[in-house]
């Protein structure tokens, strides 16, 4: 084993934990090789990219069956990499359904360097049958919640926790609201910033066109109201998700705003969209949220099958309730997303206040600033 470090993301969200972990490294003085699967801003910051990271940018299970040999392909070039370059440290990232037989078949094939896992599978929800391959194969799991690291020690996997990512990303972040209103496209004349509604439809292309339909009837319904619906168009979409959705926002003529969503989130009075890190983000704003989840009709009905967990959203796993409502597949409409956002805005102040101490509650359970320097921390130990 030498000293390099191997990475590997296939989500936007894994790719700038890498980023900023890398990030972390360099500053501590790690000046090693640093390479593998991963995407444009790991690539910016300095990670030597192998590989992009929107190979594996697929969303639901029949999806990946229709892709299941770029998939195999992709699998095959990364160990025989890995076993050649025998890294010291593996760092992996999100994308379960990929790393987790990329790891099986690296300690089959002799690879014995570290490895260490940020965000790693939901077992404590579904398909809890992979702790056996994070307790048999994984060195150290870094998940992003109190809860699921108690889950993984509970099942006798190694696991550290400090924080969520996002708690240390929002510390000290002023947001400029007038900033970011000056910054929204408003093809139909300037929207009113007291009364934006954000709607994100996602970060892949695949959940931009199942939601796309449904927004955009959100948004020709509060519109109507005196609302202004802007849509979020965030620097980490992909470009298949980006060619289809700024051609539907031009010849629609809807609003948008080219920026991080939390910044359109912030200028916002309520959200609408997919699940994901977004409803972190807005609980962290203390912004109430809609979610959306719509898979295709396979992958839903597997979904069904192996799921365990009543809650998709964090918010609402934190609270162990339905605090933000979630839509899910033929829920997921423009009527039933319209009437929840109108049910928000029209809550009288002492309830809609309420709610939002419970916001700020269930954000301060996601632990303290530092989570980054944690990570690496571990890192540069086993290095």
């Amino acid at each position: 084993m030498d000293g390099s470090l191997f990475v590997s993301a296939g989500e936007v969200s894994g790719d700038h934990y890498i980023a900023r972990v890398f990030e972390e490294l360099r500053s501590s003085g790690y000046s090693g090789r640093v390479c593998g699967l991963c995407g444009d801003e790991s690539r910016r910051a300095g990670v030597e990219a192998l590989w992009m990271s929107e190979r594996l940018q697929i969303m639901g299970f029949s999806e990946i069956l229709a892709a299941i040999g770029d998939i195999l392909k992709l699998m095959g070039e990364i160990f025989r990499s890995v076993m050649s370059l025998r890294p010291g440290v593996m760092l992996l990232a999100d994308s379960p359904d990929f790393h987790l037989p990329l790891i099986r078949k690296l300690r089959r094939g002799g690879y014995r360097g570290k490895i260490f896992y940020i965000s790693p599978p939901s077992v404590w929800a579904w398909r809890a049958y992979r702790v056996r391959t994070l307790r048999r194969h994984v060195d150290m799991c870094l998940p992003l919640f109190r809860f699921e690291r108690d889950f993984l020690q509970k099942h006798d996997v190694d696991s550290l926790w400090s924080g969520h990512p996002l708690v240390e990303e929002f510390a000290g972040e002023p947001l400029d609201e007038m900033d970011i209103a000056s910054r929204v496209v408003c093809p139909s004349g300037a929207i009113d910033p007291d009364r934006v509604v954000a709607l994100l439809p996602g970060s892949r292309r695949m959940e931009v066109e199942q939601l796309y339909p449904i927004l955009s009837e959100v948004a020709e319904n509060l519109a109507g109201r005196g609302y202004s619906p802007v849509f979020s168009v965030a620097p980490g979409l992909s470009d298949g998700a980006k060619n289809y959705l700024l051609p539907k926002l031009a010849s629609s003529g809807q609003n948008y705003f080219e920026g991080r969503g939390r910044e359109l989130m912030a200028l916002s009075k309520v959200v609408a969209g997919s699940s994901g890190t977004a409803t972190a983000e807005a609980l962290l704003l203390s912004r109430y949220m809609v979610v959306l989840y719509k898979l295709r009709p396979l992958s839903a009905i597997i979904g069904k099958i192996l799921l365990s967990h009543i809650f998709f959203a964090i918010p609402n796993l934190l609270a162990n309730e339905m605090f933000f409502p979630e839509l899910l597949q033929e829920r997921a409409t423009g009527a039933n997303a319209t009437a929840e956002l109108l049910g928000w805005l029209e809550m009288d102040d002492e309830k809609r206040g309420a709610k939002e101490a419970r916001m700020r509650e269930l954000a301060a359970s996601m632990g303290r600033p530092g989570v980054y320097d944690f990570w690496a921390g571990r890192v540069l130990e086993a290095l």
